[in-house]
């Protein structure tokens, strides 16, 4: 009888691996996600939004990026699943991906730290890491209580988060985007008062005149009259500084990693937390 006990249970973790080794994840936070969560050895492929860990990454084959996604560059691949953004387009290709056997899940993923922690259960059901979601969805919570009670009594600078486009085109964080999210959350106000990304001249940034400007380390050179920067409060005080572009919009299972340190840059690194 034991040994019969034995065989059901080698034959239902046989079945689970089988189940994920072969894995496409489409979306920077997806993919931080299930490697986080230790299946990492299962990713047969991302796309070009995962950039995190680098390591693990830069070695897998590339599907594509997620808001523009080739059907091919899945279909080459041969996955048994695809755990994907719920954001991620063209919406026909994510829904056609089960007419060819593939088992898709499409993952919330929205500028909230709920969502956030609905995408790490989601994905732990999906992988059986019912377990070590929980731990990290703990750890979050805990973390942002933490910097919740610090902030709570600090005053709130004007914010302005920037990354580049390419060719001196200089994009603005909203109050709805990811990076406004998280700039609300961290105890900053946002100085931007359109919900999505808005093209920004170096002339609206004197006007807004933020406290802190931070961009993104990927943007590259923005094109900005440094004049013109140097003239704003955050110029002034020499608070300028430069995050991770996926760090602070991925809501990944680093969010409170995030938080804090953004909560840091906004309160001149005077929390305890702060390095």
């Amino acid at each position: 009888m034991l040994n019969i006990i034995k065989l059901v249970l080698i034959l239902i973790l046989a079945s689970n691996h089988a189940f994920a080794s072969k894995i496409v994840s489409v979306g920077g936070s997806i993919t931080e996600t299930i490697i986080a969560l230790g299946h990492e050895k299962e990713l047969i492929g991302v796309d070009q939004s995962s950039i995190y860990p680098k390591e693990v990454t830069s070695k897998l084959p590339n599907v594509g990026y997620w808001l523009t996604l080739p059907q091919e560059g899945i279909l080459s691949l041969k996955p048994e699943v695809v755990i994907i953004s719920s954001q991620a387009e063209p919406k026909k290709v994510v829904e056609s991906l089960p007419k060819y056997g593939i088992k898709t899940y499409i993952i919330e993923d929205k500028p909230s730290l709920e969502s956030a922690k609905i995408k790490i259960k989601q994905i732990g059901e999906i992988l059986g890491e019912d377990k070590k979601a929980s731990e990290i969805i703990n750890r979050i919570e805990n973390n942002f209580l933490k910097m919740k009670e610090e902030i709570k009594d600090k005053d709130r600078p004007k914010v302005l988060f920037l990354f580049s486009r390419g060719e001196g085109t200089v994009m603005a964080a909203g109050t709805q985007t990811k990076p406004g999210v998280m700039i609300n959350l961290a105890g900053g106000e946002n100085v931007v008062n359109s919900k999505q990304y808005t093209k920004i001249s170096s002339e609206s940034i004197l006007e807004m005149n933020p406290d802190v400007i931070i961009t993104s380390n990927h943007a590259g050179e923005s094109g900005l009259d440094n004049n013109i920067v140097s003239s704003t409060n955050a110029g002034k005080n020499n608070q300028i500084y430069s995050m991770d572009m996926l760090l602070i919009s991925g809501f990944t299972v680093r969010v409170d990693t995030a938080l804090q340190k953004l909560s840091c840059i906004l309160n001149n690194q005077q929390l305890t937390y702060c390095k």
